[in-house]
């Protein structure tokens, strides 16, 4: 009489892998991965990108801050009239922007991010130049922050306010 092995025997619960299934489970593993990794590197880089954006977006924002908070300042050496000399009022050493500010960009200069400050000239509530002086009352002010992408290349964003001593 000869034994068939049934479901419960210890013969169908010994077997195995066959060298077919195991190089069929290779090559579609080799298919699969490369894919999935290019796919989750450009997704980790994009994030990085939208990260350093929003960085790069709340420097400008504290940067502008400034500017307007010594806009709106009682202080002999600031207030509207000390953008007419921009040199002067960016660069004086110890009472400069750039100097006063150093303590907030800082963080951000260790992540390689820069900025400029770049303040335009007297124009009207339309950001151009009037032919009437006495509407010639706002000022440009632009930053532009410079920072690196995932990849290694440069973004800049530039952000502007109109100040005036209204």
């Amino acid at each position: 009489m000869k034994i068939i092995p049934t479901k419960d025997s210890r013969y169908s619960r010994l077997r195995g892998f066959t060298l077919i299934e195991v190089v069929t489970m290779v090559m579609v593993l080799a298919i699969a991965v490369p894919p999935t990794l290019e796919l989750l590197m450009s997704t980790s880089a994009s994030r990085a990108n939208v990260i350093n954006t929003a960085r790069a977006t709340m420097l400008a924002s504290n940067i502008l801050e400034g500017v307007l908070a010594d806009v709106s300042s009682v202080d002999d050496t600031l207030g509207f009239e000390a953008l007419v000399d921009a040199n002067v009022y960016l660069s004086t050493p110890n009472t400069g922007f750039y100097e006063r500010m150093s303590s907030v960009t800082q963080s951000y200069s260790e992540l390689g991010m820069t900025y400029s400050i770049t303040i335009g000239e007297l124009v009207g509530a339309d950001g151009l130049v009037s032919l009437e002086s006495n509407k010639n009352v706002f000022r440009t002010v632009t930053v532009q922050v410079s920072y690196p992408s995932a990849d290694g290349a440069a973004y800049t964003l530039p952000v502007s306010i109109m100040v005036s001593t209204l």
